[in-house]
């Protein structure tokens, strides 16, 4: 063998993630995340990316099967979700993909959270594809079957990057396109008349950018406030912000808290119920306590900051039992996390 072809058989034996573009032309309007390259001479075959969403992120295995699967072990997570599915080039094994993303997250300063091939993912019958990856294979080609990918080959890799403006999480699924399946067409131009190789390998690469929501509510003032209470005896808030599952009252609420103690100062007969609320994500008792625990955190800043008298302010935690929307859309879910000022006037007993 010639050194030339020493060299050659050496550099296709792991190839490394590069910004490359594949052979086959993207999708339109799809890039390679900024973060993280491309695996050398893949295409992009589906990409999506939303600037505010959530996303879960499995951190253990799958348990139980078809409908009753759920992921016991998973991070809730909210920010910028970008995900792109990569069609990785013919003759390249599933292993050798992951090994190479591997490699570059470590380089990057990630954190591996959790890792494994299908037994370890707890994937008999492929639950775990089946259940976290149900659309991977429908939107890029024609087929509807989704054993198409339904191969033992699979692994999984979900690290964790910790940055000072915000962590990034990082899910990679891997496999192989099932045997047979290779004749289905790419649904989508520009590569609708290409076929897909059997055993040809596709890439799922999901990252997560925690960043905080931008908000449009405007300040609520002070006035405002007494009008609401004054006609409905309540009124909702939301420029009180805290960060995801947690109830430490963030810097941005200043504003909302100060007109909410102009309030109280400009009626010294007033008492007020901070009823905490937020949307369905997780369990109800979950966010019962978190809920208690943001609205406790308010009337805290409310005492502390402002020198409202305590026995003027009663926290109070709802879960989320009082919606205001539909919790199936970010937008109605947004608006069922709120901080809610209830006149508390005490009354004779009901008959």
């Amino acid at each position: 063998m010639s050194l030339r072809m020493r060299r050659l058989s050496t550099i296709l034996l792991i190839l490394p993630l590069t910004a490359v573009v594949g052979l086959r032309a993207d999708v339109p309007k799809s890039a390679d995340h900024p973060l993280i390259k491309r695996y050398e001479g893949s295409t992009i075959v589906r990409y999506s990316q939303k600037e505010y969403d959530e996303y879960t992120l499995p951190v253990g295995p799958a348990e139980g099967r078809g409908n009753d699967a759920r992921f016991p072990k998973a991070l809730t997570l909210e920010g910028r979700v970008t995900r792109i599915t990569y069609l990785i080039p013919v003759g390249r094994s599933v292993l050798e993909v992951v090994r190479n993303y591997e490699l570059e997250l470590k380089k990057a300063g990630y954190t591996t959270l959790f890792a494994g091939t299908q037994d370890a993912l707890g994937a008999k019958g492929n639950t775990f594809a089946r259940t976290r990856y149900r659309d991977l294979a429908v939107p890029s080609f024609s087929g509807t079957n989704f054993s198409m990918l339904a191969s033992a080959d699979e692994r999984y890799l979900a690290a964790k990057l910790a940055r000072p403006e915000g962590d990034v999480h990082v899910a990679l699924y891997a496999t192989a396109i099932g045997d047979g399946w290779g004749k289905f067409l790419y649904s989508d131009p520009p590569n609708r008349n290409k076929t897909a190789a059997d055993g040809q390998v596709i890439a799922q690469l999901d990252i997560v950018e925690a960043k905080a929501m931008q908000t449009n509510m405007v300040t609520v003032s002070a006035g405002e406030m007494a009008t609401g209470i004054a006609t409905t005896g309540s009124v909702a808030l939301y420029g009180i912000l805290f960060d995801f599952n947690s109830a430490v009252v963030k810097a941005e609420s200043m504003p909302t808290l100060e007109e909410i103690a102009k309030l109280l100062k400009g009626d010294a007969n007033l008492r007020l119920l901070v009823v905490g609320h937020t949307d369905n994500v997780g369990a109800f008792e979950f966010n019962k306590d978190l809920s208690q625990r943001r609205a406790a955190s308010v009337v805290q800043m409310l005492t502390s900051k402002f020198t409202v008298d305590p026995k003027r302010l009663t926290p109070f935690g709802v879960s989320f039992a009082s919606p205001v929307a539909s919790n199936k859309t970010e937008e109605g879910r947004a608006k069922n996390r709120r901080v809610q000022l209830v006149e508390n006037v005490a009354s004779a007993p009901s008959r």
